[in-house]
């Protein structure tokens, strides 16, 4: 068993392998700069205990509803990926805002399957799917979105 982060956006759940999550931030607590002429779900800047990390948008960034940034259950999640072409490197973080965090549950990897039946828009950032108590849970691949991410 595996622990992940359970999060939701639209009416989707989403799981993140809790290894890769550094934090949990409120939305509304956390200032966030605007950069012009940038992709469109790139939220802006954050300053983070001195540390300068993108936010994004996950539901524009996947292709579904836009996050609503004015819901106290909005949260930004401090997500971190090896550099896939350097391991030497320090990871990247990002922040993803998310429209609610529901907690940490224990998942069986081996029960992961295939993400077939998804929008192509999502399938690539996907590793399967995941029946979670008759709750379809999409089971997401931090690297494939850090790749996609504005600061690479």
């Amino acid at each position: 068993m595996l622990k992940f982060l359970l999060f939701g956006q639209d009416k989707s759940l989403f799981a993140l392998a809790l290894t890769s999550v550094r934090e949990v931030l409120f939305f509304y607590q956390q200032p966030i700069t605007p950069v012009p002429n940038t992709l469109p779900f790139l939220l802006g800047l954050t300053n983070l205990r001195g540390e300068i990390i993108a936010v994004m948008d996950f539901g524009g960034f996947i292709g579904i509803q836009a996050v609503d940034s004015h819901s106290p259950d909005c949260r930004i999640l401090v997500v971190e990926a090896p550099d896939p072409n350097d391991a030497r490197l320090s990871p990247m973080q990002i922040g993803l805002a998310v429209s609610f965090v529901e907690g940490v549950v224990n998942l069986n990897p081996d029960r992961i399957v295939s993400a077939q039946e998804v929008s192509e828009e999502l399938a690539p950032f996907l590793r399967g799917l995941y029946n979670d108590r008759d709750r379809l849970l999409m089971i997401l691949d931090i690297e494939a979105i850090s790749l996609t991410s504005p600061e690479r």
